[in-house]
């Protein structure tokens, strides 16, 4: 469940707000940079509770996810593409929320919450 829950915080939410497919994550640099400080927020406060995960395996499954996946659509982006409201609060804000309770920040998660909500609010 947590590891569905990296790639969803990371790779799901940025193709969502950048919509492009899952591949483009892994290939593109600056997209990696961001997955990664994503990756490196959820892994630290699922590790402030006691879990054990280890960030450099977290990425290495969310970039293989990527690549394996090239031309592949997130619901994030699907929802957001498609003028629907996403499921942002439930994936990425369940990391703010755990993070303000352990008296944590999180900016590359609160940011990615507000530029989905954002999105969601669009008319174009």
């Amino acid at each position: 469940m947590w590891h569905k829950l990296f790639t969803n915080v990371s790779l799901s939410v940025l193709t969502g707000i950048l919509q492009v497919d899952m591949g483009f994550i892994a290939e593109d640099e600056h997209a990696w940079k961001v997955t990664g400080r994503l990756i490196h927020e959820a892994v630290e406060v699922a590790n402030r509770q006691g879990l054990g995960f280890d960030e450099e395996e977290i990425a290495r499954e969310v970039r293989e996810t990527s690549l394996k996946n090239p031309k592949g659509c997130t619901s994030i982006r699907a929802d957001l593409r498609d003028g629907r409201r996403t499921e942002v609060d439930t994936i990425s804000g369940a990391v703010v929320e755990a993070a303000r309770r352990l008296g944590m920040d999180v900016p590359y998660h609160e940011m990615a919450v507000e530029l989905v909500h954002s999105m969601e609010n669009r008319t174009v």
